[in-house]
């Protein structure tokens, strides 16, 4: 569903894969086990749901000038129509994605569901299609000027700052990684939006970096919370001598998020 909704140039096989990806990601959020996890499944549906209703009518809105194609189209932002259109999508590429305010669900999420579709769909695969569509809004689909760029680009550092700080007081590893994930989704939202071509190169070359080594670290964590019964910080430790292998995959993964050369981070 996620290479579906990468590959169709048109708007409406794009619904039609972005909702098939969203329905795979609340069936994952409700086969959590824990407490929480059928609110936690409920909120996602609400917030990654709800925002499809937003992306529909964006589309719809800018498919009147685009003529429901996502290439080879741009879309004035001069009338009320074009500037709805882009803060709907907006609002539909930042809920996926995972920015700010619409990041909520992600360590949520993260806590909740399987430490497997947690690697995968917020640390990966969601992200990259919100992402995607913002790709699309930024590069030509819209003509957006340096004001627009400019609050997107400040959106993307509200992310960084408040998910990083979130991270900091965190108990529970999986929520914290999906507080961090959060705060590298403002990473690639800054460098995507900012209209610089190496910029805008770097936010997607993150893309690709944050999926191998947030993944590594969520399996890891994952490999630790099935030997252990836990993945609560304060309950953990002392553990590299009797997981060598997961020990050293958590380093890399460290190593990486640390941006320490030569690690893909760097």
């Amino acid at each position: 569903f996620a290479s579906g909704t990468v590959l169709c140039p048109n708007a409406f096989g794009f619904l039609v894969f972005w909702g098939l990806s969203g329905l795979t990601l609340y069936g994952f959020a409700l086969l959590g086990r824990g407490e929480k996890a059928a609110s936690t499944a409920k909120k996602t549906f609400i917030i990654v749901g709800g925002s499809d209703a937003f992306l529909i009518l964006g589309l719809a809105l800018a498919g009147t000038t685009s003529g429901w194609s996502l290439v080879g189209a741009t879309v004035p932002m001069n009338s009320p129509a074009g500037a709805l259109a882009f803060i709907f999508l907006l609002i539909a590429a930042f809920a996926k994605a995972g920015g700010f305010p619409l990041h909520t669900w992600v360590p949520d999420f993260s806590r909740d569901a399987p430490v497997e579709s947690a690697a995968f769909l917020p640390a990966s695969l969601d992200k990259l299609l919100g992402i995607y569509l913002l790709t699309r809004m930024m590069s030509g689909y819209f003509d957006i000027g340096p004001f627009v760029r400019m609050v997107v680009v400040s959106l993307g550092a509200l992310t960084v700052i408040i998910a990083v700080m979130m991270a900091m007081v965190q108990h529970n590893g999986r929520r914290l990684l999906g507080y961090h994930a959060v705060s590298q989704v403002g990473y690639m939202i800054m460098g995507v939006a900012s209209g610089a071509a190496l910029a805008f190169a770097g936010g997607l070359f993150h893309l690709l970096n944050h999926t191998l080594y947030k993944s590594s670290l969520f399996l890891s964590l994952g490999s630790v919370e099935k030997r252990t019964g836990t993945n609560e910080l304060d309950e953990l430790g002392g553990l590299a001598r009797a997981m060598p292998a997961t020990f050293v995959m958590a380093l890399v993964g460290a190593f990486s998020i640390s941006g320490i050369p030569p690690f893909n981070g760097f």
